[in-house]
């Protein structure tokens, strides 16, 4: 069934779990979540883009969604991820998403708390929960600007307190030394950071670019109060892989491009089912 983000999130924080957000892009990706949630009978976020919009149709991603969702036990936030513009939010409203994220973090505080109270608004109008991020991170791509440091952009304690007040956001997306993409070594978080974070604050904190994040590094934001991770590349570099390996070892002229998906298919859903159980 589909059900709002505050309502997953709100729950994993008072039982100090995590809820796991995962990208999906079209049908084969929303399948790989599902099936993998649905055989844990865990809760779980699908998580749609505003720059996927020119892959595949926001409207046509919720109508999928609402179509294999809605008859099944387990509880699906679908979620809208890193939305810049107004008529992204509205429009994923409008196709039945239960949840949005409005990113204005590379905005000024004062400005980035305008918006995001307006969004919030908006959004609670209508029974949908927003996502805010304050800090700054990489590209979602795993690009970055070159000369500058990340480190600059980390989440203040004092900015997240009053960005969180301000606004009425059900969950907050932070900058700690995550990132998004293929790190370069193994990351390190601020859980200092992190947990004053978490204690200034009253809503769930998110924590995106959660691929090649060590295990022990997770289980422990989450134990200082994150309640959603959100995991993309590891799931897509996996499945590119799959194909790669399985085009390799099948030769044959009588190949057939469903058989290629249905095996990256495979690996992605094991990918989630093995995040699902390290949050649990």
């Amino acid at each position: 069934m589909l059900t709002t983000l505050s309502t997953l999130l709100n729950a994993a924080k008072q039982e100090k779990k995590a809820v796991g957000a995962f990208n999906i892009y079209n049908l084969e990706t929303i399948l790989a979540v599902v099936e993998a949630a649905n055989r844990l009978k865990s809760p779980v976020i699908l998580s749609f883009g505003e720059g996927y919009f020119t892959h595949a149709p926001v409207e046509t991603i919720a109508s999928i969604v609402k179509e294999i969702c809605t008859p099944l036990d387990i509880q699906v936030a679908l979620h809208l991820d890193h939305a810049k513009e107004l008529k992204s939010i509205a429009r994923a409203i409008r196709a039945g998403f239960t949840s949005v994220m409005y990113d204005g973090s590379a905005l000024p505080l004062s400005e980035n708390i305008q918006k995001t109270k307006y969004i919030v608004e908006y959004a609670h109008a209508v029974g949908v929960s927003v996502e805010g991020e304050l800090g700054y991170m990489n590209n979602e791509d795993g690009t970055c600007e070159e000369g500058l440091d990340l480190e600059k952009g980390y989440t203040r304690v004092r900015d997240a307190a009053q960005y969180v007040n301000c606004t009425g956001i059900d969950a907050l997306a932070v900058a700690v030394g995550n990132a998004h993409g293929i790190y370069k070594g193994t990351p390190t978080l601020d859980f200092t950071r992190l947990d004053e974070i978490a204690q200034a604050t009253t809503v769930p904190i998110v924590l995106h670019g959660c691929s090649g994040i060590p295990d022990d590094y997770i289980k422990k934001a989450v134990s200082l109060g994150v309640a959603k991770i959100n995991v993309n590349t590891e799931i897509s570099t996996g499945a590119v892989m799959a194909a790669r390996e399985f085009l390799a070892k099948n030769t044959e002229k009588g190949l057939r491009f469903e058989t290629l998906l249905m095996d990256a298919r495979h690996t992605m859903s094991a990918t989630v089912e093995r995040f699902i159980k390290l949050l649990s």
